[in-house]
């Protein structure tokens, strides 16, 4: 989403149109799921990926005629066994995806690349969830035209029309007398961790988590390396007092504790690991986890031991069993671990996953009723490839 907010930024400075790329209904198994987006440029280079290459070619033509005229228009391209003997590449991976155009010319229609570029950037700044619907066919353009923006509730969605357990869908909704196509999105903020380390594997975690757009905190004390011009890629950097832990909110957010000192790892796990704390990693041995979970012989805390119910939220080692070595590698184990309690996933082998493969975990179970998905096209712009 970040790429594609900085080349749109990039469109609007530079006056260049171009057009966006957004899955928004998929039959069977696709490369990628509903909510998905590309952007089409006018010279035809494409920015994000919707497919593993089959469809951008001749996306690339309709993106040129969406350009010309500055109409939306929808595509249904069906892979299911024996449809795609058409294309002449024998794919067979026995889906259907539906992909809407929509143009993005801030010189002949400022308005709307302004509406598309403030939806984008909310979905990346946003700190509560929401619901975005996009409208991608009305009975009514001059009342609701296409590509209008809706911000729903929550309790509305829930109450029908996306249906629980379904992260993008397109759905039919009545707004009046205006009969509407809308692509409804649940919108999550940006998942958050706190590092508690200033050392080269913190740099490196932060750098991995920040690319895979995670919001990042590192909080440390003052030393000579704490400091931005080592963290450029960290959303906050948090200078408190040694020891100071308790200062650093950690309420839903994931938490890896890599200072590598014995003495700050102790107290940063006895006071960060709380009930509110999503995750907390410990970067170390067995033998060291052992010795940072002995009860703290504190004034004051006689009795300064973890609850056990919290150490199922404690995660040491840190990270996949991936045979990591490098620090690299280390930093990649630790995310996919955290990915994977993010989604409710147990991060083992997809061979061997009996559930559909796309999406989270239990949040995405794409078997509720499809009633209120779009079987047959509504509206004339919708077209099949």
């Amino acid at each position: 989403m970040e790429e594609l907010i900085r080349a749109l930024d990039a469109c609007q400075s530079e006056s260049r149109a171009c057009v966006v790329a957004a899955i928004v209904d998929v039959d069977g198994s696709a490369y990628r799921r509903e909510g998905a987006r590309c952007l089409i440029h006018a010279d035809g280079e494409v920015t994000g990926i919707l497919s593993g290459g089959c469809i951008e070619e001749d996306l690339r033509e309709h993106a040129q005629e969406v350009l010309r005229t500055l109409e939306p228009r929808k595509l249904l391209y069906d892979f299911r066994i024996g449809e795609d003997e058409v294309w002449g590449i024998g794919l067979g991976c026995n889906g259907a995806i539906t992909v809407w155009l929509e143009p993005f010319d801030p010189v002949r229609s400022p308005d709307a690349a302004d509406r598309i570029i403030g939806d984008l950037r909310r979905r990346v700044e946003t700190r509560e969830p929401y619901v975005a619907a996009t409208v991608i066919g009305s009975s009514d353009p001059a009342a609701v035209p296409p590509g209008a923006r809706r911000t729903l509730a929550a309790a509305a969605v829930e109450a029908g029309l996306l249906g629980a357990g379904r992260r993008a869908g397109l759905v039919r909704h009545t707004e009046g007398s205006t009969q509407l196509e809308l692509l409804l999105e649940r919108v999550a903020p940006r998942p958050e961790l706190v590092i508690v380390g200033v050392g080269d594997d913190a740099r490196l975690l932060c750098s991995l988590a920040r690319r895979l757009q995670w919001r990042v905190t590192v909080a440390y004390h003052a030393t000579d390396k704490a400091t931005r011009e080592r963290f450029p890629a960290a959303d906050e950097l948090r200078i408190i007092p040694r020891f100071a832990f308790e200062q650093i909110d950690v309420r839903g957010k994931y938490v890896v504790v890599m200072s590598h000192n014995l003495d700050l790892d102790r107290e940063a796990v006895h006071r960060m690991l709380t009930p509110e704390v999503a995750y907390l990693g410990l970067v170390g041995s067995r033998y060291r986890l052992e010795k940072i979970l002995e009860p703290k012989q504190t004034e004051g805390e006689p009795n300064g031991g973890i609850d056990p119910k919290l150490l199922g939220k404690l995660y040491s080692p840190v990270g996949l069993d991936i045979g990591a070595e490098t620090p690299e590698e280390i930093a990649m184990s630790i995310l996919a671990e955290m990915t994977a309690v993010k989604n409710g996933r147990s991060g083992g082998f997809l061979r061997d996953r009996k559930a559909p493969i796309g999406g989270g975990g239990s949040g995405n179970d794409l078997s509720s009723p499809r009633s209120l998905i779009l079987d047959e096209p509504l509206f004339p712009e919708s077209c099949r490839v």
